[in-house]
């Protein structure tokens, strides 16, 4: 059987000062103050061990070691590093495999194999307040017995995720280990330790530099093979750049080693999207999306039609093509217009003759394009020919839906001065329903609407009336 690995985490912010390894400690053990007050429970009593010192006074103990080997430490400053943090982590979906009694057996052997083992105190704990159980360990930086600093170098890190991939393995726990050290991503690009490092603090190493002109000049519109990024990236990023085959580096003049020499990379070495294929295939990609988007924007143009081609037209004409009155009543049916023109023109002939404004489209919208819509594939319902019949032997009632406020004021009596009443008059009269006005998602614009209108019949009908009134009250104010 071949290694596997399980997941082992370090936590890259040490503890710098006595402030920040006793902050540490108490938030594993869950005693920070915050959890307290929130009633935040991190372990249990038995879910938690100290190796080498006192568990519930751990950072005194490993400040006590630091003495006795007279390495310094700080209180409050960030200067010598005390304590490192680390933590191992099963997946969620071996819960049903694992109790909690049983993580801590292995975090006891994981800490006796590479700490305690070898002279180093360290605090562990399993934390019961997430869906995955983990455990943390929080490492002393000062050897008991010479005092020589804690090494958790890359080669370490692999070992130990090896033992606890195999401590999973053992125990049936078969989504907490993987068959690799790195996690599988073919788009990840490669990094290494001191990269990663220098991208913390917000730094570009020599690789990340070359890697962003890189995508730069491959990002370009204008490059569209292998030799366009050479040349790009030579003029522009004065980068060497040296082509053999298959085999491509790079270098940059600015960037020289201890000898003074141009530092260069392979692109093997940069990731597998920096070679000679994986630019080459980029740029197919990126050519083959482009031309996506200039299908899509033609497709787009073309359905649009002449939608912002035709002209304004008169209001006038366009009521008389569509006999329209300038009482706004119709005199004859809408037909399908003749000639080449397009379904959003017609839309906007057969509004405007129905009087439906734009700032109705919420209330109208829907059922207005659906008339206008069997109109223009030239479907004519019975219900229509009936219910068309059917008024003209009765007198038809105004339909104020179809009127503009001029017109509607016109007609409707002077207001009265009770406002809850004129607007449930509003209400019916406009159509506005009880399961209307649920399907309106904006109830305040019918109640604005109505106030446009309400101003509106007393300047037509009240004017003098109001006048008199506002006059009395300001009269009355002035007194």
């Amino acid at each position: 059987m071949g290694d596997v690995y399980g997941n082992v985490n370090v936590n890259y912010s040490y503890c710098k000062s006595v402030a920040q390894l006793k902050s540490a400690a108490d938030y594993i053990l869950g005693r920070r103050k915050e959890q307290v007050e929130d009633g935040v429970v991190k372990t249990e009593p038995h879910l938690y061990k100290a190796f080498g010192c006192n568990r519930d006074n751990f950072a005194n103990s490993l400040l006590i070691t630091r003495k006795m080997h007279d390495k310094r430490y700080s209180r409050y400053k960030q200067k010598e590093i005390l304590a490192q943090k680390l933590s191992i982590s099963f997946h969620p979906e071996d819960n049903d495999r694992l109790t909690y009694e049983q993580a801590y057996k292995i975090a006891e052997d994981f800490a006796r194999e590479f700490f305690c083992s070898k002279g180093y105190e360290v605090l562990l704990a399993v934390h019961t307040d997430t869906a995955h159980t983990h455990v943390h360990f929080l490492v002393s930086n000062c050897n008991v017995k010479d005092g020589k600093s804690f090494r958790r170098g890359p080669a370490e890190l692999k070992e130990m995720c090896r033992y606890f991939g195999e401590q999973c393995r053992k125990r049936g726990l078969v989504h907490s280990y993987r068959d690799s050290y790195y996690v599988k991503d073919k788009d990840r690009e490669r990094q290494s330790f001191a990269e990663y490092q220098m991208k913390k603090r917000d730094k570009l190493s020599f690789r990340e530099e070359i890697k962003v002109l890189l995508r730069n000049a491959m990002n370009r519109p204008e490059n569209k093979t292998l030799q366009d990024v050479i040349d790009y990236a030579k003029v522009y990023y004065l980068m060497g750049v040296r082509l053999r085959g298959n085999t491509i580096s790079y270098a940059l003049k600015y960037r020289t080693d201890k000898k003074g020499k141009p530092m260069a990379v392979r692109g093997s070495r940069l990731g597998a999207r920096f070679t000679v294929a994986g630019i080459t295939e980029y740029l197919k990609k990126k050519e083959k999306s482009r031309l996506e988007y200039e299908r899509i924007k033609a497709d787009i143009e073309q359905e649009s039609g002449r939608y912002d081609d035709y002209a304004e037209w008169d209001i006038s004409d366009v009521k008389e093509s569509v006999g329209i009155d300038t009482a706004g009543s119709v005199q004859k049916e809408y037909e399908k217009p003749e000639g080449d023109i397009s379904v959003y023109e017609g839309f906007d002939r057969f509004c405007e003759k129905e009087n439906i404004r734009d700032d109705e489209e919420e209330v109208f919208y829907g059922a207005a394009f659906d008339e206008f819509n069997r109109e223009w594939q030239g479907i004519a319902l019975e219900e229509q020919t009936e219910a068309t019949s059917h008024k003209e032997e009765q007198e038809i009632p105004p339909d104020y839906t179809k009127m503009s406020i001029q017109e509607r004021v016109r007609q409707l009596p002077p207001p009265t001065e009770d406002t809850s009443q004129e607007f449930e008059a509003y209400k019916n009269r406009m159509g506005y329903d009880a399961a209307k006005m649920k399907s309106i998602r904006y109830k305040m614009s019918v109640y604005d609407e109505f106030l446009e209108e309400l101003e509106a019949r007393k300047k037509y009908h009240g004017t003098k009336a109001y006048g008199r009134q506002s006059t009395r009250k300001r009269d009355r104010g002035e007194r």
